[in-house]
């Protein structure tokens, strides 16, 4: 699309999902404003006109309509819209829901609106109608038909620049069909998009973390922090960092990079009760080439009950059977999920990202393993930021949960010392490293986690997106990947036989619910 439009007006049959498509768009279109034809208009001449009777809301408004169209023209609310945008909302993209007419259409597409038409089969329309407006069958028949004398409803489809077919029960299937129409589907720099339910896409094309990165990032920020971590390199003790390790091509490269730096590490694997085994031995073989201890460490003892609720809750929301209810209840958790992953969370919720949950588990376990060895530095082979700090992106988390205890520096070396992919291959090529068979060099969370492999395939039909999307978006953002390699890796689909439940119960992670 290269036509660019002052906003949306958005016609369709009744209970077509309107207003519902509005909001979602509102919410994905930075800049745009909301604009409902009744709550401007129709409510306000409502008030200011008690002689308009009429036995509901939608009757009298028609009769707004007609008054309206006869005192003004046919093309009153189309006009009066416009004039609200350029007097309340001028510099906002309107999204404008609630309005009907032909002539208000045709008006409105002159003006440079770009003219959206919802479309659901009349049976649905008429159930909808029945259900939203507890009318009876007859009566809902009845409103279908006078809409259509009224406001010439399937005229107005005629002269639309886009149809949507809105008979699905998930407003952001055709809210994001707009919006790939409008070029605002998905982020220019990542693999983000607007099927995921947290993005939205700004005017320049990017996703709100590739436009924050673009303004926030300072390389000058990670001189300082470098200095800060080599520091630890004098500490004195048998280890003076723990690096952890999977054996795949991150973990291993920075642990070779830890050892030319002149750090003594001790490296090590955590054990979740969901890993494949292949993680363990793997990585107690590269620790092994590269002359360094090498620890599993089972963090299962840092699981609370409350994380272990959150497991069966999770394990249960996968056993559902596929519906449309589920996939909105699991677009809903989605976005739940990320106000419930930090390690200070009391909450027990089902996960629909697997990560999230783990997450709770595994900061614990970082600073309490660290503490326990007498070690005040973790370091990671994470392709991405620890966090936003002071307005600026940082490669170093300083965890310190308590007062009468040490503090210990989580660090993102490949982020730190801001090396590419490239730069990665080159070090696996010296010291002999190959990927295994069957992978490739850069996957989802789910090639090494059987949780998340186990949750992978329900979990991106439900939701439109693979659950990983965002966190290889990030790698992508700080320009570790491309775009293109990332969305080789978000393609491939792992085969799995074992449920969520099975992978659980198995880990012995999970506690019975009250």
């Amino acid at each position: 699309m290269s036509k660019t439009y002052k906003g949306i007006a958005i016609f369709g049959t009744p209970a077509s999902g309107k207003t519902a498509i509005s909001l979602k768009l509102e919410k994905r279109l930075p800049g745009s404003k909301h604009l409902e034809v009744f709550d401007e208009l129709i409510e306000p001449t409502l008030r200011k006109s008690p002689h308009i009777k009429g036995e509901s809301v939608r009757e009298r408004a028609r009769q707004v309509f007609g008054y309206l169209k006869n005192k003004y023209g046919q093309s009153a609310i189309g006009k009066l819209v416009t004039g609200i945008h350029k007097r309340k909302y001028k510099k906002q993209f309107i999204i404008i829901s609630g309005i009907r007419g032909l002539e208000n259409a045709q008006y409105l597409k002159r003006e440079g609106y770009l003219i959206v038409f919802l479309s659901v089969p009349a049976s649905a329309g008429v159930k909808r109608l029945m259900e939203r407006e507890g009318y009876s069958k007859d009566a809902a028949v009845k409103d279908y038909k006078e809409e259509e004398t009224i406001y010439k409803t399937s005229k107005v489809k005629s002269i639309a620049d886009l149809i949507l077919d809105t008979s699905g029960k998930d407003p952001m299937r055709p809210a994001a069909a707009l919006l790939r129409f409008l070029g605002k589907y998905e982020c220019k720099k990542c693999v983000n998009n607007i099927e995921n339910p947290v993005i939205s896409i700004d005017k320049d094309g990017l996703c709100q973390t590739c436009a924050l990165y673009k303004s926030k990032f300072n390389p000058k920020v990670f001189r300082k922090e470098l200095k800060f971590f080599k520091a630890f390199a004098n500490r004195r003790g048998k280890y003076n960092a723990m690096v952890g390790i999977s054996g795949g091509k991150d973990s291993t490269a920075v642990l070779y990079r830890m050892v030319k730096f002149g750090f003594r590490p001790l490296a090590f694997t955590f054990d979740t009760g969901y890993y494949s085994d292949h993680i363990f031995s793997r990585s107690a073989e590269m620790a092994e080439n590269l002359g360094v201890s090498h620890e599993r460490i089972d963090i299962r003892t840092y699981v609370r009950k409350i994380d272990r609720i959150s497991y069966r809750k999770t394990a249960e929301l996968y056993d559902l059977p596929y519906s449309d209810k589920l996939q909105a209840r699991f677009r809903g958790l989605y976005e739940e999920g990320r106000e419930h992953y930090s390690v200070k969370c009391g909450h027990s919720i089902p996960f629909v990202r697997t990560c999230q949950l783990c997450r709770r588990v595994v900061i614990r376990a970082y600073y309490g393993e660290a503490v326990k060895r007498g070690i005040n530095l973790v370091v990671l082979g994470i392709n991405e930021w620890t966090g936003l700090s002071r307005n600026n992106f940082t490669a170093i988390r300083k965890l310190k949960p308590f007062k009468n205890k040490p503090a210990v520096y989580i660090v993102h070396l490949p982020f730190l010392i801001q090396a590419k992919i490239g730069d990665t291959q080159k070090i696996l090529r010296k010291i002999g490293w190959k990927e295994p068979r069957g992978e490739l060099l850069i996957e989802s969370n789910a090639n090494s986690c059987l949780f998340a492999r186990a949750a992978e395939n329900k979990a991106r039909k439900l939701l439109g997106f693979h659950p990983d999307s965002t966190r290889l978006g990030r790698e992508v953002t700080a320009s570790f990947i491309s775009k293109e390699q990332a969305l080789k890796a978000l393609r491939k689909r792992h085969g799995y036989s074992y449920s969520v439940r099975e992978v659980l119960e198995k880990a012995g992670v999970t506690i019975a619910l009250p």
